[in-house]
């Protein structure tokens, strides 16, 4: 595809103007902010990436991708500002604007399954140019006839974590109706991405408006960011530089945290957000503060199936009075995500906006840390996840191929610290993805360690005031003491 300068529309096909262009959503507006501040980062580039032990038909494939852009045309779109307005320049439904193909394909023989990973992550951290229309790739590493890995990147701007499992599935489904010789195996789409915009400006337009101002104005005022002591000062401009640290509860506290929140009548999600909010309040000794919760906004009619980014971030507050206990924080994060979610419609960069953020710097200042949940048995294709300490996960069997997931870091150094948990029938893991210009990976490791033990106190007493959780074990008081008195603790 030809290149086009970020302050100029791109052309049409027969070299005319393409007109002005569809509006952004409110995420999107703030997204191509985000970008024109670091154009050069990854930090927004969303990954998938799959194992495939089945021989594939090159062309098919090939074929399955592009028909795959012409079903979801925004991963076609092209941005450029028009007057000073970012606009968006999506092909109608049905049209792929790009020449050639989008499969790339390279031949890695050889490789391990480490070196596969690896070569899946660089693929994922190649900027992407969004005023040429450059939002979506597809790279086929393969290292056999029988053996590659399939990488699906899109920028952030035009998907979201649910929408890129969405084309993994459509992607699938049309390679196995086309390598069969007939067309793609796909239930019609009733709305686009740009009918949630639609919507969007219809209710920001309407009475409800003042309502969602006044609840978010009421919540978010006064309050300060949650917040860990860094290892070092804040630099004065954001890197996006990030790194993950992984952790997986033992099977046997995921079942008692899942137990627990049945017994207080809340969400393990609920659970795990009271606990962790309760780790950052001994942490920073912060009494009230707000995280971000990043959640899905696909209730319009038929954006269940739409690629596109569907996501909001609500800001929860967390307050904790003298004497306060596990099940006081639990029951507190399970009111503040109802009321939460039943607000969900306003955007959040217009409460960044309206609370007197200002467009000066790349980081909200309502928060500094996001929580969110991923119900990774509700995935379709329903991959397993990677064990620990593995490069890729177990096998399935799906349209025809034999497939496991890779779990590619991503969207590191966005925040401070972006928690996201994962839960599956009989696990819980959590990708613990922060600012390396602000964190050591040790500090992240002691801080899911201090998480762990409070989970652990939670669930066997939920009545148990939190400031009475001692935050060190045997080992660490020993080594503390040491360091204390100038000794040397065992072992060091």
């Amino acid at each position: 595809m030809q290149g086009t300068h970020p302050g100029q529309p791109p052309a049409g096909s027969d070299g005319s103007p393409p007109g002005p262009g569809q509006p952004l959503s409110v995420g999107q507006q703030a997204l191509w902010f985000l970008y024109q501040l670091a154009p050069e980062s990854p930090a927004y580039n969303i990954t998938l990436a799959v194992r495939v032990r089945s021989a594939l038909d090159e062309t098919a494939l090939a074929r399955a991708v592009d028909a795959l852009v012409a079903r979801h045309p925004v991963l076609g779109a092209a941005f450029a500002e028009v007057d000073g307005v970012p606009r968006q320049f999506v092909p109608p439904a049905g049209v792929d604007r790009a020449g050639g193909s989008r499969l790339e394909v390279r031949e890695v023989p050889g490789r391990s399954d480490e070196a596969l990973l690896g070569l899946a992550r660089s693929v994922g951290e190649v900027p992407f140019r969004l005023g040429a229309g450059d939002v979506f790739r597809v790279v086929l590493l393969r290292r056999s006839a029988e053996d590659a890995a399939l990488v699906l990147v899109t920028h952030h701007i035009v998907s979201d974590a649910t929408s890129q499992w969405l084309l993994l599935r459509d992607l699938l489904a049309g390679y196995r109706g086309i390598a069969a010789g007939g067309a793609p195996d796909w239930a019609p789409l009733t709305a686009g991405y740009l009918d949630h915009v639609e919507a969007e400006r219809v209710l920001l337009d309407s009475p409800r408006r003042d309502r969602l101002e006044r609840y978010w104005r009421n919540r978010c005022t006064g309050v300060a960011a949650g917040a860990i002591p860094v290892d070092r000062p804040r630099p004065d401009r954001q890197t996006f530089d990030g790194a993950t640290y992984h952790l997986r509860l033992p099977d046997e506290l995921a079942a008692r945290v899942r137990a627990a929140a049945t017994a207080a009548g809340v969400t393990p999600f609920a659970f795990l957000l009271g606990v962790f909010q309760a780790t950052l309040y001994r942490y920073g000794g912060q009494d009230d503060f707000a995280l971000g919760c990043p959640v899905a906004t696909r209730y319009g009619a038929g954006l269940r199936d739409v690629v596109g980014y569907l996501v909001n971030t609500l800001v929860l507050r967390a307050s904790f009075a003298p004497g306060a206990t596990f099940g006081d924080a639990v029951a507190a994060a399970h009111r503040e995500l109802l009321s939460g979610l039943a607000h969900v419609g306003y955007p959040f960069p217009l409460l960044d906006r309206m609370l007197g953020a200002g467009r000066g710097g790349s980081r909200s200042p309502l928060f500094r840390i996001a929580f969110t949940m991923v119900a990774a048995d509700r995935l379709d294709p329903p991959l397993p996840m990677v064990p620990e300490g593995a490069a890729v996960g177990p096998e399935i069997e799906y349209s025809g191929l034999r497939l496991a997931a890779f779990d590619v870091p991503q969207l590191e150094g966005q925040f401070d610290l972006n928690v996201e948990l994962r839960q599956a029938e009989n696990s819980l893991t959590g990708a613990f993805r922060y600012n390396t210009d602000l964190f050591d990976g040790a500090t992240i490791e002691r801080l899911t360690g201090h998480y762990r033990r409070l989970l652990e106190a939670a669930t066997a007493d939920p009545t148990r005031r939190i400031d009475r959780v001692s935050l060190v074990d045997s080992a660490e008081l020993e080594q503390l003491l040491a360091l204390g008195t100038g000794g040397v603790s065992p072992g060091r």
